[in-house]
Formats: structure tokens, C-alpha cells, sequence
């Protein structure tokens, strides 16, 4: 059965299938190629090695599941975004990626900067508030749903939790330091 016919199965036989655009393809080839660039520096750090001998699987396990998951993730959007556009009949060339839509990008990368350069400097509870908290928010205002005076204790009380989840899992769970 094509995916044509599967998408009539529930209800979209009225509408043709929308052409995906290839910044969906581009997106998914990017994550490849951070998961080879990641691939690249795991297998040439001698500090970051798997574990050879006993249950320790070494400090680059987790490093080469997020690779692998980077990588696979990627391949699976090119292969979906493809599938789709074989069933809409082809890619759209212009999408949504205009210029005036990339600041919260690079805004979101031009924190992350700061936050890593934050992290020595503050610790990494205070430096992951300082970035989480506003993000939280910035999330929340993508929603299109209106701040309310709960949003003030709502957002950073979720900001505090999402950083102390990741404070016990990574240091109590599976020990790893925090500078």
C-alpha cells in the first residue's frame, strides 16, 4: 500500500499532501553530519574510550549513544521528509527558512556559548538556571499563549526542576562530576 493510499485511509482524501520543503532534508543532513563530526572527535580522544574490561563501560559511553541518536535521528527525518515528498510529488524549494525567522537561533546559540563559558565561572547550578529559566520562557512564548502572573513562579519553578533533574540523574545516577 503507498503512503498515498495509506493517508486517504484516515481521512485526507480531500486534500493533496503538502510538499515538504528541503530545509526539512538540509535539517536532517546536518544532524548527520554532527553525529560523523562527534563520531570523528569520540574515536580520536584517547580520554574518551569505552570501557575494555568489567560492567564500567568506560566515559565515552554516553558520549557515542547521544552520537548514535544524533545520527540515526537525522537519518530517519532525510528518509521521512523523502518518503513525503515522494508521495506530495516532489520537494518545495522555499520554505520557512527566511532571514528574519533566524534570530532565535542564533540566539539560542550565542547563549550556549555564554552558558558554556558560564559554567566554570558560576558552577553549574547557577549557570544552568541563568540559561534554562529564560528558555523556559522563550518556549512558553512560542506557544502563543499569553503570560499570566502565574507564569512568574511557573516558569522558573519548572527552569529550578528541569535543572535539578538533570543535576541528580547525571551526579547521583551515574556519578559524573559537575564543574
Amino acid at each position: 500500500m503507498s503512503l498515498k493510499q495509506r493517508g486517504s485511509l484516515v481521512g485526507r482524501q480531500d486534500r493533496p499532501a503538502e510538499r515538504p520543503a528541503v530545509v526539512e532534508v538540509v535539517a536532517g543532513t546536518l544532524f548527520v553530519v554532527i553525529a560523523v563530526v562527534g563520531g570523528w572527535s569520540l574515536l580520536t580522544n584517547p580520554y574518551l574510550e569505552l570501557g575494555q574490561v568489567g560492567s564500567d563501560p568506560g566515559p565515552g559511553f554516553v558520549p557515542w549513544l547521544g552520537v548514535w541518536a544524533i545520527g540515526l535521528g537525522g537519518l530517519a527525518q532525510i528518509a521521512w521528509v523523502l518518503m513525503r515528498a515522494r508521495a506530495a510529488g516532489g520537494l518545495r524549494g522555499r520554505g520557512k527558512f527566511v532571514p528574519a525567522r533566524l534570530w532565535l537561533p542564533v540566539l539560542l546559540i550565542v547563549s550556549m556559548v555564554l552558558y558554556h563559558a558560564a559554567l566554570r565561572a558560576l558552577g553549574f547550578i547557577p549557570a544552568s538556571l541563568l540559561f534554562a529559566v529564560p528558555w523556559v520562557a522563550i518556549i512558553h512564548w512560542r506557544t502563543g499563549e499569553r503570560f499570566t502572573a502565574r507564569h512568574l513562579v511557573q516558569l522558573p519553578l519548572e527552569a529550578s526542576l528541569i535543572v535539578a533533574a538533570i543535576y541528580v540523574v547525571f551526579h547521583y545516577g551515574i556519578q559524573i562530576q559537575f564543574p
